[in-house]
């Protein structure tokens, strides 16, 4: 970004006009049970969307290589084609290197982070101030975020907008357990907070890099999941809808269909995710 178009931000941005090397971070503590609180609200929140995703993948999954084993039999092929099930959704059509079918080839792409050298107004990232434009997000945020890196500002505010906890107790807690590495300053104290030890802190802070990781993850490629969601299960609508192919499964691959009938009771009884605004 050019000095010009940095400048017309700050002029714009109602978090960036605001953003100036006077900002304190915070001098009240927080106190350990709130601390512990809000970390395991949004630790369950990120675990239950985590497993819902993987739902979808996993019932996809099964299904790609259940097609893959009915397809195996000329006969069956031959049904296919004569009933006009012969064109299928690329979902159920992909193949891993090995030859086992993978329902998330495509989709599976791992959250990253600019490698330009990230442009900086008052401490913060321009991208994080980007990202809050519309949230409204309390001014002592900004204050926390400077204690981190730009990667970790960027992640902390991705992770709190998909969580719809754009909060200053949200942002203190993804701060008070940011790795040392990742802090702007690696040397400085850690805060303290009644009745957590330093021992826990280590372990939530190793806990909440994976979750946070996941869930990131989870919530990018869940896009992708949804279309193949609605791919295949219309597919499978219209297949079951044939007696004459059920008749066949049935007789013949009985598993597969069981396979195929719990894809579609997935979509239309267990299907609850929604899918996060990062």
């Amino acid at each position: 970004m050019k000095k010009a178009e940095l400048r017309r931000l700050v002029q714009t941005n109602r978090h960036a006009s605001r953003l100036t090397d006077e900002l304190q971070g915070p001098l009240n503590p927080l106190l350990g049970h709130a601390f512990l609180q809000t970390y395991k609200r949004n630790s369950d929140s990120m675990q239950d969307f985590i497993k819902e995703a993987d739902a979808v993948h996993q019932h996809l999954e099964s299904a790609v290589t259940a097609l893959r084993q009915t397809l195996s039999t000329a006969e069956f092929r031959a049904l296919l084609q004569a009933g006009g099930f012969a064109t299928l959704p690329s979902i159920l059509t992909q193949r891993a290197p090995g030859g086992e079918a993978d329902a998330g080839a495509a989709e599976e792409q791992p959250s990253t982070f600019p490698a330009t050298e990230p442009q900086l107004i008052g401490g913060i990232c321009v991208e994080v101030l980007e990202l809050l434009k519309d949230f409204g997000a309390p001014l002592k945020i900004f204050a926390l975020l400077r204690e981190a890196v730009p990667s970790r500002q960027i992640e902390i505010v991705r992770l709190m907008i998909a969580l719809d906890s754009v909060q200053f107790r949200s942002a203190r807690v993804l701060i008070a357990l940011t790795p040392q590495s990742r802090l702007t300053n690696p040397s400085a104290d850690r805060r303290k907070f009644d009745g957590i030890s330093p021992s826990q802190m280590a372990s939530m802070e190793t806990d909440l890099a994976k979750v946070s990781h996941d869930y990131l993850n989870a919530a990018n490629t869940l896009g992708a999941r949804m279309l193949n969601l609605i791919a295949a299960t219309s597919y499978f609508d219209r297949l079951l809808n044939s007696p004459k192919m059920v008749r066949y499964l049935a007789r013949n691959f009985g598993g597969q269909l069981e396979v195929f009938q719990k894809l579609l009771d997935f979509r239309d009884n267990g299907f609850k995710i929604r899918a996060p605004a990062i």
